[in-house]
């Protein structure tokens, strides 16, 4: 082999190892997922808490060796509040919006403010951890190899499949909904940094009313679920506008 062959080879190892680490990444925490489903099965909201407080260093930890490997890469995926903040935030307020109509219908005895202390931090990793490995590798990964309107799709279908426990399963058309918006903004230039925070601001509404979720149905959910319906419509973008280090 000659140097400029092997340099090519090693070049294109380089770029795709964080790409593949992270569906790696992903098919580990789908198959957690799914075995979960039996041998821990779900019966309270606060075992439900539990787990997610113990998923949030979890969380970190794999961010961190993806984020490692894929710096390694020609061109890694970019981690950063890159870009206007005034812009990342006339995107965050139809979502959060959004999310607050749906929430308005939870129910139940009220989280403390321990718990809501303990659940910041625990938001926080799943936004970093969710938008560096969809929105991030993955989704930089995809519009390598397909067409925008594929890649974007397919971020989506990947993001509604990386929740697998049986309580989400009527949440899907919304996880999907929601993944598909962030894949969008992402797709239009907001940085993932940004993101990550949208992302926990969603998740911690969550804590700012009952511990008993919404049932996904009734006019407010309809509402709310059309309004995910549109705005991933404005937003989708025709011209990917990745920012890449």
């Amino acid at each position: 082999m000659s140097a400029t062959a092997y340099a090519a080879t090693t070049t294109q190892m380089r770029s795709s190892s964080g790409y593949q680490l992270a569906w790696g990444l992903l098919a580990a925490s789908v198959a957690v997922g799914l075995s979960l489903n039996f041998l821990a099965p779900l019966r309270s909201t606060d075992q439900w808490f539990r787990h997610f407080l113990i998923g949030a260093p979890m969380r970190l930890t794999a961010f961190g060796l993806l984020y490692r490997l894929n710096r390694q890469a020609d061109t890694p995926t970019i981690f950063d509040f890159s870009g206007p903040p005034m812009r990342a935030f006339l995107c965050a307020v139809p979502m959060v919006t959004l999310w607050l109509i749906f929430l308005t219908g939870a129910s139940g005895a009220p989280w403390s403010p321990a718990d809501q202390v303990l659940a910041l931090g625990a938001c926080l990793a799943v936004g970093i951890w969710e938008e560096y490995l969809f929105r991030g590798v993955l989704l930089d990964g995809l519009l390598k190899r397909l067409d925008p309107t594929r890649a974007l799709f397919l971020n989506s279908l990947l993001f509604t499949a990386s929740h697998p426990r049986l309580q989400a399963l009527p949440a899907w058309p919304h996880i999907f909904l929601t993944g598909a918006v962030f894949a969008n903004l992402r797709a239009r230039g907001v940085s993932l940094g940004y993101l990550a925070i949208i992302h926990a601001t969603i998740d911690f509404v969550f804590f700012l009313h009952g511990k008993r979720s919404p049932r996904p149905e009734g006019p407010t959910y309809w509402v709310f679920l059309g309004g995910l319906f549109a705005y991933a419509l404005i937003s989708f973008p025709r011209r990917p506008q990745i920012r890449r280090q």
